[in-house]
């Protein structure tokens, strides 16, 4: 897929997420200076001094210059995301981002499926070897369509594990789930299901079965637990795959948890000054 459309939710909630963790980072870029290369330091939360009119120069090879060095590429990485999904906001919509109420006030979860809870669970602790693995980054997988999955959750961004393991109590069994994805955004994680080969009598058996046994342990269709059927096993329909991943994602985020300005209309917000809290007037970085 070219490009992922998100819901006006999630877009929200990442866009927000990542300005509030930009506000309390270290600002800067690289450059070379006097033929040395120099990290630029140009906004520290912690040394108000510096900023973009003033800001630090530091030699990378230096000790303190390799430790400003990491904060910054974590920075620009970080700012890299919230340009793009500023500018997506402002392609898309004619009214502001709204400011989202973190932590989000998240709906009944009997399992507390949380951030720390995706953080403790061990992946690959499934016993069925296939015939014919396909092999990727997040382990030999059973699958092409369970290979499609996991390309299409790193393209969206959502950090997976591969077959964790969780015990049923109700029906004394334990589960080995395709995904355990992470909406760590909004401190919550979720169990994927990628559901096909349903002309297979066996395998269909097998589904109902799990389906049945989730429902038991109170994993709740589209909360805790989220299925995607795929019919057609000669094609693995991408844009049905992540509209349901998203309408899950979309469907966690309360209503109550964004503000809008109703007064803000056809508004283009600059990510620099966002972040910066500075008009573009005032930002007159020095050359290198």
């Amino acid at each position: 897929m070219e490009r992922i459309i998100l819901p006006m939710k999630v877009h929200a909630v990442k866009l927000e997420y990542r300005r509030l963790i930009l506000d309390k980072m270290i600002h800067g870029y690289f450059c070379v200076r006097r033929g040395k290369k120099t990290v630029v330091i140009t906004h520290d939360p912690e040394n108000p001094r510096f900023t973009t009119r003033h800001p630090r120069f530091l030699c990378i090879s230096s000790k303190l210059g390799k430790i400003y060095s990491e904060k910054i590429i974590s920075y620009l990485r970080i700012k890299s995301e919230y340009d793009s999904l500023l500018n997506s906001w402002n392609a898309t919509y004619c009214i502001a981002p709204p400011r989202v109420n973190f932590p989000i006030n998240q709906y009944y979860d009997p399992h507390y499926m949380n951030n720390e809870y995706f953080n403790n669970q061990k992946a690959n602790l499934g016993h069925y070897v296939p015939d014919n693995p396909t092999f990727s980054e997040d382990g030999e997988l059973k699958s092409k369509n369970e290979l499609m999955a996991a390309g299409l959750l790193h393209q969206m961004g959502i950090p997976i594990k591969y077959e964790t393991e969780i015990y049923i109590e109700e029906t004394d069994e334990k589960i080995n789930p395709d995904y355990l994805i992470s909406f760590y955004e909004i401190d919550r994680c979720a169990y994927l299901e990628v559901l096909g080969m349903n002309d297979k009598g066996d395998y269909a058996v097998r589904t109902s079965s799990k389906i049945n046994s989730y429902s038991k342990g109170q994993y709740r269709p589209g909360r805790e637990v989220i299925y995607v059927h795929m019919y057609d096993k000669y094609n693995f329909d991408g844009v049905y795959f992540v509209e349901q991943v998203l309408s899950a994602f979309d469907s966690l985020i309360p209503d109550s948890a964004l503000e809008w300005d109703s007064n803000l209309r056809n508004i283009q917000v600059s990510s620099a000054e966002e972040v910066n809290n500075q008009t573009l007037n005032d930002q007159t970085v020095p050359a290198c």
